[in-house]
């Protein structure tokens, strides 16, 4: 089903939403698991982070950059914005580059921060008549929460100096109070824009997905392939069900969620999940829990640790010390579950920093570690960050399969299990293609993992052996790997 506005299709209709929610979307058939719910293939506005101004094309996104590789190229004139290639250039020229590249240019040294290009490009394009009725009705008609803005002093004056600094730069005929509306908008109505890897690299508004409420306990999730986003039902979805995607984390606890929700998004959520206060996964511990005081302990320790991790000045190795000793706080604790935040957040930290420097064989630790006991607890089998998160370990292994030397000094050597690990790619990686199908998971990913099992398998074949009619070998590979796994969670 197609909808009025340009470039969307969707099986979701707009109607008034109960409980005070305003409005959102909600499915006009069924939709199954892995199926669009909506698909834009053109944003109302997007823009890049400032720091990715300078690694990522601000036509495609990403998106070509990730097939196959490309130089990029400044923009002759303001050398703000970067491209692959000619026609990633002159799409973003006649979206709204045109309009800005002359502002870019007088700004110079200054390059503006992302929700500020952001606004100036929607209000440029607003006054260039680039926007159709429809989308202009569906964007004005989101929330502002401007009386709830105007509480927070730091929000409210954040709001009126770039409201303001964009009428400048633009010379734009609408009013101040106009502007900050957009910003407004902007601030509470924005996704973050990602690669089809999930990195964050920028800002990301469409006015249509922007009608779908939040719940914790939501039915579907919103990727991005380059600049077109999809949202997908993450479980069944019936006709007339309302769709909801989460605007946080949901792994947190009740109090975290909630908290977050009201000062971000001004609204005490009242999901499901919610409704059951401390009583689900995200809240309990692995036993009960006589001394709170100890567990308050550990987890103050462990946010101190992961504070200094974060710090500016620290070197890599420091980073990696504080990580680890930030899952040991919680682990000592004995009680806290692998699952229960914020040792999942740490884990995933480490794996970034050890990623970061070149100590691939610990990071494998870590990374098989979250996808057997953490990932299958915290997201169902069709969750991107859980399809990413086996990448990520597919991408370790295909590293120590071809031979990548560890460093003597790491406390747990590979090659003392005995590990195939040809087999042990081979596995995630079929798995992987295997749910394609139903994954949310966004074009792009999928065409990835398509292309890199068949490269695997045929690798294989070359050499007369066909894994999948050797489970008996392949089973007994993977009972290696879960008895590292058991092994190093036995010592962190």
């Amino acid at each position: 089903m197609s909808t009025s506005l340009p470039s969307v299709t969707t099986r979701t209709e707009p109607r008034s939403a109960p409980d005070g929610m305003g409005n959102g979307l909600f499915a006009t058939s069924d939709i199954k698991v892995g199926e669009d719910v909506v698909h834009a293939a053109v944003p109302f506005v997007a823009v890049l982070d400032s720091p990715r101004l300078e690694d990522t094309c601000s036509g495609c996104f990403g998106k070509k950059q990730m097939e196959g590789g490309a130089d990029l190229k400044a923009c002759t004139g303001c050398r703000v914005v970067k491209y692959c290639d000619r026609p990633c250039q002159s799409k973003d020229w006649k979206f709204a580059h045109s309009m800005e590249c002359p502002i870019f240019q007088k700004l110079k040294p200054m390059v503006l921060p992302n929700n500020a290009r952001a606004l100036l490009r929607m209000v440029l394009r607003t006054g260039r008549g680039k926007y159709s009725p429809r989308e202009l009705e569906i964007f004005n008609g989101l929330e502002t929460h401007m009386s709830q803005i105007q509480e927070i002093q730091a929000q409210f004056d954040r709001v009126n100096l770039t409201a303001k600094a964009v009428k400048e730069y633009s010379q734009s005929d609408m009013t101040h109070d106009d502007i900050a509306a957009y910003a407004a908008r902007l601030d509470l109505n924005s996704f973050n824009l990602t690669t089809a890897l999930y990195d964050r690299i920028g800002l990301y508004l469409h006015p249509y997905a922007s009608l779908i409420n939040h719940s914790c306990d939501y039915n579907a999730t919103v990727g991005f392939d380059g600049e077109e986003i999809f949202v997908k039902a993450i479980r069944p979805i019936k006709k007339n069900e309302q769709i909801f995607v989460s605007y946080i984390d949901t792994t947190t606890p009740n109090e975290v969620r909630r908290k977050e929700l009201i000062e971000r998004y001004f609204f005490d959520c009242q999901c499901p999940k919610c409704a059951k206060g401390k009583d689900t996964p995200e809240d309990r511990f692995s036993k009960p829990v006589e001394d709170t005081s100890v567990l308050e302990e550990a987890e103050r320790q462990a946010l101190e640790l992961m504070q200094s991790a974060s710090a500016s000045d620290a070197k890599p190795d420091e980073t990696i010390a504080c990580l680890e000793s930030a899952l040991h706080a919680l682990h000592k604790s004995s009680v806290w579950p692998l699952t229960r935040q914020p040792y999942a957040s740490i884990r995933d930290q480490l794996i970034v920093s050890l990623l970061a420097g070149d100590k691939f064989h610990k990071a494998f630790i870590q990374a098989a570690i979250r996808y057997l006991r953490v990932d299958p607890e915290l997201y169902s089998p069709a969750h991107p960050i859980r399809h990413i998160h086996a990448w990520i370990l597919a991408k370790l292994a295909i590293y120590i399969s071809q031979g990548g030397e560890p460093s003597p000094r790491d406390p747990i050597q590979l090659q003392d299990f005995g590990i195939n690990f040809h087999y042990i790619l081979w596995y995630i990686l079929a798995d992987l293609a295997s749910r394609q199908p139903e994954s949310c998971t966004v074009p792009s990913f999928k065409k990835l993992v398509g292309a890199n099992f068949a490269q695997v398998h045929n690798e294989f074949k070359s050499h007369g052996i066909d894994p999948s009619t050797q489970k008996a070998v392949v089973s007994a590979e993977w009972r290696k790997l879960e008895r590292l796994v058991q092994y190093a969670l036995d010592r962190e």
